[in-house]
């Protein structure tokens, strides 16, 4: 699902530095109106090339670490642990893009809601997303004031002590509404089907199909897709690969199946998916290890200012 959601993303587009550049701010901004993703502003900034890029600020003895696999037999994803036979020092370290110090704000003309630098492990909550939330640079609205509107627009601010400035603006867009009751219960993925929805106005639109959980009970093969329609489309049609359609799974095989479809707002479709390819979507998602890239919505800084709004249903999947 993590690649279903971020293959809407596409290539973050940065560029080598060749020469000492003067820092600026690097910016991956969200506001979502979709409930599987929390809105967010996660900040770093560029660096010269003159000094390092990660100092050390700290050592720890280290007895044992731990892995995550994902277990086919039961479905789920585990850790697992293994001991050193000897423990030994390594040292910390904490990477110089990262902005820990930064005023972040969100602005509807009406009201400001405040960021809050907010890093947290939400492998518990939802896996897919943890290395975002993760990230140590991530800011959000903490008191639970913000709640986005469609069709709004929304300003960002955000200042540092050492003097840096980046401004953004975006317009959200409207809610998407499937039209469910023309999807059946119960979908073959070994046949064509249509998944239409209301027209809402002309966005840029994704759709995905995947496992509506992390506990895959059955895997059906070909359950996981991704389409990508031009403004003002209301029906997209699956596909069906070859390869399924020689698996012989057993006629009982049944999984449960969520169908996301999303309106993406210009920002965000003009910096992930009008011009790069998809394919190095998840790579790239986390901000550029300070390269400089791209500028939509926001000024005074690389990155983008973007927005998204989704509704989704769930189904069930067969061969």
């Amino acid at each position: 699902m993590l690649l279903t959601f971020f293959i809407s993303c596409g290539n973050w587009g940065w560029e080598a530095i060749d020469t000492d550049n003067e820092e600026k701010l690097n910016i991956f901004g969200l506001i979502s109106l979709d409930d599987s993703v929390s809105s967010f502003v996660i900040v770093h900034k560029t660096l010269d090339t003159a000094g390092p890029d990660a100092e050390i600020v700290g050592y720890d003895t280290i007895y044992y670490d731990a892995y995550e696999y994902y277990n086919y037999d039961t479905g789920m994803f585990e850790r697992d642990t293994f001991w050193y036979e000897e423990p030994y020092i390594r040292s910390i370290s904490e990477s110089l893009y990262i902005v820990k110090d930064a005023t972040v704000s969100i602005s509807d003309g009406s009201q400001t809601y405040a960021f809050i630098r907010n890093p947290q492990d939400r492998s518990g909550q939802n896996y897919w997303y943890r290395d975002i939330f993760s990230d140590p640079g991530i800011y959000m609205n903490t008191d639970g004031r913000f709640h986005p509107l469609p069709n709004t627009e929304y300003t960002l601010s955000i200042t540092t002590p050492d003097g840096h400035h980046l401004s953004g603006s975006l317009v959200t867009p409207s809610i998407p509404e499937i039209r469910d009751e023309e999807l059946v219960d119960t979908l073959s993925i070994k046949n064509l089907f249509d998944v239409t929805w209301h027209y809402n106005g002309d966005f840029n639109t994704t759709i995905t199909t995947g496992f509506a959980s992390q506990i895959w009970e059955r895997y059906v093969c070909g359950i996981s897709q991704f389409g990508l329609m031009e403004p003002g489309d209301t029906t997209w049609t699956s596909s069906v690969d070859s390869w399924c359609l020689e698996d012989n799974q057993g006629d009982d095989t049944i999984a449960p199946m969520g169908i996301r479809l999303r309106y993406l707002d210009e920002n965000y479709y003009q910096y992930f998916l009008a011009s790069d390819s998809e394919v190095e979507a998840i790579s790239n998602f986390l901000i550029g290890e300070g390269n400089i890239g791209r500028a939509y919505g926001i000024e005074g800084g690389f990155g983008v200012f973007g927005s998204m709004s989704a509704d989704w249903i769930s189904r069930y999947a067969i061969p």
